[in-house]
């Protein structure tokens, strides 16, 4: 089933293909959208992040209505506090997911080992 267009700005969304996996992304705020299990699947591939093009925003996290580029049914916001307080919107019926501009290379870093590690330094450091 073909996207609709961008849950947020309602820009177009354009196909983007990366070593074999097919992600779509809005031509107007950069963000991406991932059929179910597309993330996963891209975070583990070297050089991905650079499929995430847009430059970081502070997101508004206030509750608003985005529906599913695919099924059109209304997305969940979600706070992932696992992958470093990364705010998505998430659809039940397809299990697809929307990250913002920026998100997705957030989302990946925090998955490397390095990740990891810093995070775990930043714990560590705020506790003192």
């Amino acid at each position: 089933m073909k996207c609709v267009g961008c849950p947020k700005c309602k820009g177009h969304l354009e196909q983007v293909i990366y070593r074999q996996i097919e992600i779509d992304r809005c031509r107007d705020c950069a963000g991406i959208w991932f059929d179910s299990l597309e993330a996963e699947r891209l975070k583990q591939i070297e050089g991905s992040e650079s499929v995430d093009v847009g430059r970081p925003k502070q997101c508004d996290r206030s509750p608003k209505t985005a529906s599913c580029p695919r099924c059109r049914k209304q997305m969940l916001r979600m706070l992932d506090i696992d992958k470093h307080a990364i705010w998505y919107e998430k659809c039940s019926r397809c299990q697809g997911m929307w990250l913002d501009a920026g998100q997705f290379t957030r989302y990946k870093q925090n998955f490397s080992k390095k990740g990891v590690i810093d995070r775990a330094k930043q714990v560590i450091h705020r506790r003192g």
